[in-house]
């Protein structure tokens, strides 16, 4: 009998560590946290936040640049100096202090329209930051969904694992009944004993790996990888849109062919800046200057002069070489590849979304199937016990019974596991995953 207790023991230590309760950690939980914490999204942030502070009229050159000045200048010199009129005048270490003091405003007030395509470039480099934020985002929420549906994948074998020993169990005590009967052998007892031991390596694995997947999970979120928690048992269907709105949504909210859209309307943003080169500029500048100097050699002993100056300029390059119309050509040739490799994106697309609706529909009739074939295997597992403890069924065959159950439950496990990822890979497409 101590052959027989020893995978009992097995079994209740392990119900006893998986019977420690554990707070359920939500999918919605595990997205906020990771959210929170991962370092791609924080840095994804600040370079939102840099390209916000680069996004003014100043920096667009909008703008008009104010400065004030001011110098102070002794020297001093040796002079000799003879006049028209016989005079002659000669100083050693004469001195000469000149002050110069002034304010300036300048300000550049036609430039070929450069300064309001550098506007548009900056606002749309500032939306393309936002965009990229929220595709480093819904691609954590993808892996973590992913994950999250892994652990409950695992949790189910569990459960799959634990009633087919719970099963076998039962088997063996009608055995051990039947054999102090003298209606059964002692093979019979001991092949039902061996089931619930190879149960028991199994349910061993699985359990371990479950403490693998949540150590991986809290990594991924960036917690404590000690930190301890549980998930469901069951998948949460979503209802998808039909394929029509989701290609629609995918083609509008897809996070590549955003991010496309952007880098396609800086290229015309730059087109227009390099563009500007072509018109005249035009620069408006006022002032205040104020300048005193004091000799003590020459015709002036001190002059002063002080008052506001105010000016206009042009300028327009005639030729400027053949450098401008080869970068407007080459941003020309950029935004070209952006287009193709648009329209390369959303061919692949409806060709994803296609194949996914088509595996989505297909596991949808295959989970039905298993569903029904559960019910019958579940069915026939009961019946055979009641045959064999009343002697019409073997023992073969009960345990072939509740073999072909745990197989079914874990094809029907499987099945859903599988729907649940294509479920999740559609809504990832198409933009979904941040509602």
């Amino acid at each position: 009998m101590k052959a027989i207790r020893f995978p009992l023991m097995i079994i209740f230590c392990i119900a006893a560590l998986a019977g420690e309760t554990q707070e359920i950690f939500t999918l919605e939980e595990a997205i906020q946290t990771g959210l929170e914490n991962n370092y791609s999204i924080r840095i994804a942030r600040n370079n939102e936040a840099i390209a916000a502070n680069n996004n003014t009229a100043g920096n667009a050159g909008f703008l008009p640049s104010a400065s004030i000045f001011g110098s102070v200048n002794y020297s001093s010199n040796n002079t000799k100096q003879q006049f028209f009129s016989g005079d002659e005048q000669n100083r050693t270490g004469a001195g000469n202090t000149a002050i110069r003091l002034g304010a300036e405003v300048n300000w550049t007030a036609f430039d070929g329209f450069r300064m309001f395509a550098v506007r548009d470039r900056l606002d749309l480099t500032e939306q393309k930051s936002k965009a990229q934020t929220r595709a480093e985002m819904q691609d954590l929420v993808y892996r973590i969904q992913l994950a999250y549906q892994d652990l409950i994948r695992t949790k189910q074998q569990i459960e799959n694992t634990r009633k087919s020993i719970e099963l076998n169990q039962t088997l063996r005590e009608l055995a051990e009944g039947k054999l102090e009967l003298g209606a059964a052998t002692r093979l019979e007892v001991l092949q039902s004993v061996n089931r619930v031991k190879q149960d028991s390596a199994t349910l061993l694995n699985f359990e371990n790996q479950l403490q693998l997947a949540r150590i991986s999970f809290n990594r991924l979120i960036l917690r404590d990888p000690a930190t301890q928690f549980d998930v469901p048992g069951i998948f949460e269907a979503e209802i998808l849109p039909n394929y029509d709105a989701t290609l629609e949504l995918a083609l509008q909210n897809n996070d590549q062919l955003k991010l496309l859209t952007y880098d396609e309307q800086i290229a015309l943003a730059q087109i227009k800046e390099a563009r500007s080169q072509l018109y005249p500029t035009l620069d408006l500048n006022a002032g205040f200057n104020y300048n005193w100097s004091r000799s003590e050699a020459g015709f002036l002993l001190s002059n002063r002069t002080f008052g506001p100056t105010i000016g206009i300029s042009a300028n327009y390059d005639i030729f400027t070489g053949r450098n401008l119309q080869k970068d407007i050509r080459n941003v020309e040739l950029f935004q070209d590849n952006i287009r193709l490799t648009r329209k390369e994106i959303e061919e692949d697309i409806r060709t994803q979304l296609a194949s996914l609706y088509q595996d989505y529909r297909s596991l949808e009739e295959l989970k039905l199937l298993e569903v029904s074939n559960l019910r019958t295997a579940e069915q026939n597992t009961e019946l055979a016990r009641q045959l064999y403890q009343s002697g019409r069924a073997t023992n073969f065959e009960v345990r072939e019974a509740i073999f072909n159950e745990t197989q079914v439950n874990d094809r029907l496990s499987a099945t859903t596991y599988r729907q649940k990822q294509v479920e999740i890979e559609i809504s990832y497409l198409a933009g979904l995953l941040l509602r």
